[in-house]
């Protein structure tokens, strides 16, 4: 019997990303150590970047860093795939996870001639493939020719993902897309944050104002136009309200010029990118997302660890990781989240506590580290 067949021997599992995660938690080594925990030997390669000794010590398993002075190189599946075959040489991997396109590319020869047996492609982003655009029908293309086999499935990280790229990619059944949620490394943040007056401070914040505040880029799909038009409808409604946006992007000079027609200009802050910008949600006394088509929502997790009371759009993944349907609006609707802002102001201390302890429940109970390093072990049954 062959050693790849051989029960006593170590589950091997190869992951693949373009590039080392900076910042924030890294999904990549979680999902390394969730496997590592099942009792697996994990390689992870990075097309491009690096990590300290340090940062590579605590990382599970074997880690390869494809040289990042290379990028245009190392960008070639079929140059990643030479490097990816080395490494499958001694034993073939039991189970390959690739995040985006490229390393899914290059690890799908290694699958076509079994030196790996079962592969995922992991989704984070909607319309992935979508034919209307160059890359949507090349990466369409890939996945409907690669389905043809049960060897390959696609995890998506959320049910609204799973539902997107099934809409698209029509060979993908829903027993071949599995759904596995983001998580939040929930002691990380809570040691991190930053004390409420303290956070005020550094955003300019009023000591004594009710403020209503967004992290998010400044692109269209995350409607900070329509959260800065909703909160100009009540905010003579509400004295001593404030509103921030946390973010930098394309659209900042447009925003800007909203809040200035809407006569905002004192009591609307566009603060621009923030390093962390988590640590100062303990600024905030209600956390907004008026997102379209939002993927997943990582600052939803963020806001609910910091016990912050939330009102989200309707779009995407936000029911699934929301406690509630009270806090949705219906996506767009600028004068429907106009009466949420409105009622959420005008309840007591107590109810929004209420809001905020049910998020907090949630978050510990649906999206922490350990069920997510679990989800991913699971991929091994």
């Amino acid at each position: 019997m062959s050693s790849s067949a051989d029960p006593r021997m170590p589950r091997r599992v190869l992951q693949v990303s373009r590039a080392v995660i900076e910042g924030g938690i890294d999904y990549h080594a979680e999902i390394a150590r969730g496997l590592a925990e099942q009792g697996a030997e994990i390689t992870t390669v990075f097309q491009r970047g690096w990590m300290s000794p340090e940062r590579l010590e605590n990382f599970p398993g074997t880690v390869v860093c494809l040289d990042a002075n290379r990028r245009r190189l190392y960008k070639n599946p079929f140059v990643v795939a030479l490097r990816l075959w080395s490494l499958s040489l001694r034993r073939p991997f039991d189970l390959a996870i690739c995040h985006h396109l490229t390393p899914a590319r290059a690890v799908n020869p290694l699958v076509r001639v079994g030196r790996v047996k079962k592969a995922y492609l992991v989704v984070h982003d909607y319309d992935y493939f979508a034919p209307g655009d160059h890359h949507g029908r090349k990466r369409n293309r890939f996945l409907s020719s690669v389905l043809g086999h049960q060897h390959w499935g696609v995890i998506g990280v959320s049910h609204a993902i799973c539902a997107n790229v099934q809409a698209h990619v029509s060979a993908l059944s829903e027993a071949r897309c599995s759904m596995i949620h983001n998580a939040i490394d929930i002691d990380s943040l809570e040691r991190q944050l930053v004390p409420r007056e303290a956070a005020r401070r550094a955003l300019g914040l009023r000591s004594d104002s009710f403020v209503f505040g967004t992290i998010g880029r400044l692109v269209s799909f995350k409607a900070h136009e329509d959260l800065i038009a909703a909160f100009a409808s009540v905010h003579q409604q509400m004295p001593n309200s404030q509103l921030v946006i946390i973010g930098r992007g394309p659209l900042r000079a447009q925003l800007q010029r909203q809040i200035e027609d809407f006569g905002l200009a004192e009591a609307a802050v566009l603060y621009g990118f923030l390093d962390q910008a988590a640590r100062y949600l303990t600024a905030f006394d209600a956390f907004v997302l008026p997102s379209h088509n939002e993927p997943f929502g990582l600052v939803l997790l963020e806001a609910m660890v910091c016990k912050l009371p939330i009102i989200a759009s309707d779009s995407g993944a936000t029911s699934e990781i929301l406690p509630s349907s009270d806090q949705l609006f219906v996506t767009g609707d600028r004068a429907q989240l106009g009466r949420r802002l409105l009622d959420l102001y005008r309840a007591s201390p107590q109810a929004r506590e209420q809001i905020a302890s049910a998020g907090y429940r949630r978050v510990h109970e649906a999206f922490s580290v350990e069920r997510y390093r679990a989800a991913y072990g699971r991929l091994l049954r």
